[in-house]
């Protein structure tokens, strides 16, 4: 008779622990360099020794301990931004390197973590997405009418976002969805309205899932050598410009015989003193969106205000690309600096201040001009929307290196 097969070793709890605690970052969307580190102090701390390969959707895990050594590739879906619950993690993280959380303690942390129910439901979503978008019409140069269409827009948009999203294979669908709506709505309600810019509201209406933030990302990437997970994610940033900019395109088309009249619309941009109004507005509709700490809203209006006004001082400094890196610099150093001081990750506050820098908005009208076949100038708007992209890049490099963060994340 053959001899029955050895019994297969259980894997130790230290190192289900790591994998548990990869999964669990890569659905807070952390970026790979950052991912491999924090991965690899954690497992130093626990008498491992690991090297770790992140991707956008999967990683590597490779960890040894005298004489044994396990190999593991994990599959994970890549999870929506959630500010809170990075910040969980981050701080159980912390604990556990410094010693003063043991092993099974940071385990069941966190597994409550990821089990905790979201803080904000629907109807706080999908409004936040009105929130959110109303205030961009105003940096793009839009009046009253723009911010208010636009509110109305990013609502629908919101709707749009809980409605597919909660549809098994569905989610792909939000972008051209969502562009084909506002592309048709933007057309309809500059012809309808005077002095109002069907630009200003396709690229406001659709600022919350332009995906320069990925851009920015995958740029970094890059910049830090994680060559594989920077391309990975910046094909997909690409697939997403492409989705939005069909969507437009064939809401434009629906709305054809009202074009030529809407294209005529000039807005009349408001006074500065009104940013007064709109960036709390911002900052408030930020929070919910990225599903922050609602105590955590006096830094993010900061970084908001802070990015803001660095890139505009730094254009009248610099021009408008190089002010942005400004902005960006400044806005690095502002989130270290909140990072050291009260032990947070730093993307609580650079995040939401990086929507307010980061090109989307332009990449996408160079998008938009290339799907109508103004080729010349939507690939000069393409251009200037990566110089934006790499000065963004820089300046926020020239901040990690003036100023490193504390924390593990």
């Amino acid at each position: 008779m053959d001899a029955p097969p050895p019994p297969v070793e259980a894997t130790p709890p230290e190192v289900a622990f790591c994998l548990e605690l990869g999964r669990a970052f890569q659905a807070s969307g952390i970026p790979a360099h950052r991912f491999e580190d924090a991965l690899a102090r954690v497992s130093r701390r626990l008498g491992l020794e690991g090297q770790f390969f992140a991707l956008p959707t999967a990683f590597f895990a490779s960890l040894a301990r005298r004489d044994q050594h396990w190999t593991f590739f994990q599959r994970s879906l890549p999870g929506d931004v959630e500010l809170e619950r990075l910040s969980d993690l981050q701080e159980t993280t912390d604990a556990l390197i410094d010693g003063r959380l043991g092993a099974a303690e940071a385990a069941a942390r966190v597994r409550a973590i990821q089990a905790a129910p979201p803080r904000w439901g629907a109807a706080m979503t999908v409004l936040c997405f009105g929130l959110g978008s109303a205030p961009a019409a105003q940096f793009f140069g839009g009046g009253w009418r723009e911010i208010a269409l636009t509110g109305f827009l990013g609502l629908l948009v919101g709707l749009t976002v809980v409605l597919l999203g909660r549809r098994t294979g569905s989610s792909r669908l939000v972008y051209p969805v969502s562009g084909a709506l506002v592309g048709f709505l933007a057309v309809a309600a500059a012809w309808r309205f005077p002095h109002v810019s069907p630009q200003v509201l396709t690229v406001s209406g659709l600022i919350v899932l332009v995906p320069g933030l990925r851009l920015v990302v995958s740029m970094n990437e890059l910049a830090t050598g994680n060559h594989v997970s920077g391309t990975a994610r910046l094909v997909d940033t690409c697939m997403t410009f492409l989705s939005l900019g069909f969507g437009v395109a064939l809401g434009q088309r629906l709305a054809s015989p009202l074009l030529e009249r809407a294209l005529h619309g000039q807005p009349r941009p408001l006074p500065d003193w009104t940013l007064a109004i709109t960036l709390p507005l911002i900052a408030a509709a930020f929070v919910v969106l990225f599903r922050a700490r609602p105590r955590d809203f006096p830094w993010i209006l900061a970084a908001c205000v802070l990015a803001f006004l660095g890139a505009r001082e730094g254009s009248v400094w610099l021009g408008p690309q190089f002010g942005v890196g400004l902005g960006a610099f400044v806005l690095g150093l502002a989130s270290n600096a909140f990072s050291r001081w009260k032990g947070r990750p730093s993307i609580v506050t650079l995040l939401p201040g990086l929507v307010v820098l980061v090109p989307g908005g332009l990449g996408f009208q160079g998008l938009g001009f290339i799907i109508q076949k103004q080729v010349i100038a939507g690939l000069d708007t393409a251009f200037q929307a990566l110089f934006v992209a790499i000065a963004l890049l820089t300046g926020l490099l020239l901040a990690q290196a003036a100023l490193q963060p504390k924390t593990a994340l």
